[in-house]
């Protein structure tokens, strides 16, 4: 989430933010495909309350989550955004005006969204003030999201009183991407980067590339560049020559 994160360690995000962040270029594969629906599904008002999607990096938590929130400002929603290193690096500096702060914005928030909230597990404290939010936002049937590398049975060194919470609702998992999901994830960039990737370039990177978009990002910016360096359209010496490989 590089974006977020060089906007300055924020404590909160209000929405609409992040409009490339939507569920309609959110691309969906079978390791998706449940996250995807379960997070549209969130946005109504008729479903479930609370909502924990897990995955590896870069396979797309974080666009569920401001998609989440973009969506739901576009109907009169108040969505909050808040990554968990934040909030636990807040709790650890005892800066109780930013956590305040926070806490007076969820007095009318519709939906929380917790970013990376495995991070959670390395204090304590920071685990009571998010199980007295998540409590809170309950009882005024409030939406609450959270996103996490590990699903909430792999969170061993976390409290149970808040695993437990995480249990509660709906659960999803992102899994890596199928040939399909990554061969239009490698169109969609290199349109973006201005560059053409041949079918059978695209077929040799399925069994190379790391199945997250960011893996697949960094790929296509580097083939870019040295297609640009060299003056040459793309070709396999050169895809292997950007990224170094044998």
């Amino acid at each position: 989430m590089p974006e977020i994160e060089k906007q300055g360690q924020q404590l909160v995000l209000n929405f609409p933010a992040f409009p490339e962040h939507v569920f309609a270029n959110f691309i969906v594969s079978k390791g998706s495909q449940f996250a995807y629906s379960t997070a549209k599904a969130i946005c109504s008002g008729d479903a479930y309350n609370t909502l924990y999607i897990s995955g590896g990096k870069g396979l797309g938590k974080t666009h569920l989550l401001l998609s989440i929130g973009n969506h739901v400002a576009e109907f009169g929603k108040q969505a909050l955004y808040v990554h968990c290193r934040d909030f636990v690096r807040k709790i650890m500096e005892n800066d109780e005006a930013a956590v305040n702060q926070m806490a007076s914005k969820l007095a009318s928030v519709d939906y929380f969204l917790m970013d990376d909230v495995d991070e959670i597990a390395v204090n304590p404290v920071a685990q009571e003030k998010l199980y007295f939010i998540y409590n809170s936002l309950l009882e005024r049937k409030n939406k609450i999201i959270f996103a996490g590398t590990l699903n909430p049975n792999q969170l061993t060194t976390a409290e149970s009183f808040l695993t437990s919470r995480f249990q509660w609702g709906m659960t999803a998992e992102l899994n890596p991407l199928d040939d399909n999901a990554m061969t239009d994830i490698i169109k969609k960039l290199s349109c973006e980067e201005g560059i053409i990737i041949p079918d059978k370039i695209m077929a040799y990177l399925l069994n190379r590339i790391s199945r997250d978009f960011l893996s697949l990002k960094n790929a296509i910016t580097l083939i870019n560049r040295e297609s640009y360096q060299q003056r040459r359209k793309v070709s396999i010496p050169l895809v292997k020559s950007a990224l170094n490989l044998p």
